[in-house]
């Protein structure tokens, strides 16, 4: 996922490339040996359909995430999970809590560095740990830090607040009122409608309600919109080399689409000694999206030569109703044990990728 991931990326893809068939989509002629032909229903079998942000996907039972090769924000909100057990989050709390009555500011007046601890509603598990956004910066500043646990994952999202009604921030406030009132009721009132929308799930419990999905967690919808952003990383121990990275956000529109970023691209894929497979427009179940495939070197610095695909869903019309989704296919290495060779993975791609639709009731009208 590129929002995080430190993943050694494709020189040849970096931003676009020029369509061998004039931005249109042409399945390039795929064909398959009986090995190869093989290998691909081999590589499909047990598919299984996956709830991802507002879209669905089906991938091969042997391609998994776990919550650290997921990240997600919430209007803004760094959002993370872990599915462990009900002791295992009883002694989480009870050792952050600990951690944080023993960190020291910099400054004796900024202390105490947690200012105060706040329960969930009645029939929720958890807590919000008010505390200072930092050891180094006036008090004023803070951070609403929640868990919360619910059908056996743990989330933990943060919020930031403001409470400088200290007697010491008297001038400053004369300047600045905005900085230096008190947001914190407001923003646990806001965090708390968040955390009571979150819900676990099982990765196949897919969801029929407004709302988007993480993959062990089900975010419902709100009375208002909200912004959205997540990045997911799927692996199998079976294909080591091979990953499927997807990005989403329904706010960030970009200027520019994949077919439009070519003249970089040209020097990219000549510097990267690399060739396009196939590019162009693709119309799947309904919705409009632009790919490249191709293959190159992983970097300069690097000698191996790499696949990888990418197909982007409304990347110039991002929005609250036209999620932006973008997938990536890389697999390391053209040769070996647990690689696909050119037209295994080119097979596999438009089989995959024919399944991306938008989960049913994902966006309320």
């Amino acid at each position: 996922m590129s929002i995080k991931k430190p993943i050694i990326t494709l020189v040849l893809l970096a931003t676009g490339f020029t369509s061998w068939y004039g931005y249109r989509w042409m399945p390039p002629r795929i064909n398959l040996t009986t090995e190869e032909h093989n290998n691909v229903t081999h590589f499909l079998q047990g598919m299984a359909t996956r709830c991802l942000g507002r879209y669905l996907i089906d991938l091969p039972n042997t391609f998994a995430t776990s919550s650290d090769q997921v990240i997600a924000y919430v209007n803004k909100s760094p959002l993370n999970y872990k599915r462990i057990y009900p002791p295992a989050f009883k002694q989480k709390i009870r050792l952050r809590e600990i951690e944080l009555s023993a960190t020291k500011t910099l400054r004796p007046q900024d202390m105490p560095f947690l200012k105060a601890i706040h329960s969930l509603p009645d029939g929720m598990q958890g807590v919000v740990f008010e505390r200072n956004e930092s050891t180094q910066i006036p008090d004023a500043s803070r951070i609403l830090e929640a868990h919360l646990y619910t059908n056996g994952v743990a989330v933990e999202i943060t919020m930031e607040a403001d409470n400088g009604l200290s007697s010491r921030y008297d001038e400053e406030r004369k300047q600045t009122p905005e900085i230096y009132g008190n947001t914190v009721p407001q923003k646990l009132i806001e965090l708390t409608k968040l955390l009571k929308r979150i819900s676990g799930r099982k990765e196949d419990d897919i969801p029929n309600t407004p709302g988007f999905c993480l993959p062990e967690l089900f975010i419902k919808d709100g009375d208002s919109k909200q912004k959205e952003r997540y990045g997911f990383l799927y692996k199998s121990s079976e294909f080591p080399a091979l990953d499927f990275d997807f990005d989403s956000d329904n706010y960030i529109a970009s200027d520019d689409s994949l077919l439009e970023r070519s003249a970089m691209m040209e020097r990219n894929i000549k510097r990267a000694e690399g060739n396009t497979i196939a590019s162009g427009r693709r119309n799947i179940n309904g919705l409009y999206a632009e790919q490249w495939l191709a293959k190159g070197l992983l970097s300069d610095t690097y000698g191996e030569k790499a696949l990888r695909f990418v197909i982007n869903f409304n990347e110039k019309t991002a929005s609250l109703m036209h999620p932006m989704l973008s997938l990536t296919f890389l697999q390391q290495g053209l040769e070996g044990e647990g690689r696909l060779t050119e037209a295994e993975a080119v097979s596999i791609w438009q089989q995959i990728t024919d399944t991306i639709r938008i989960r049913p009731n994902a966006i309320a009208k």
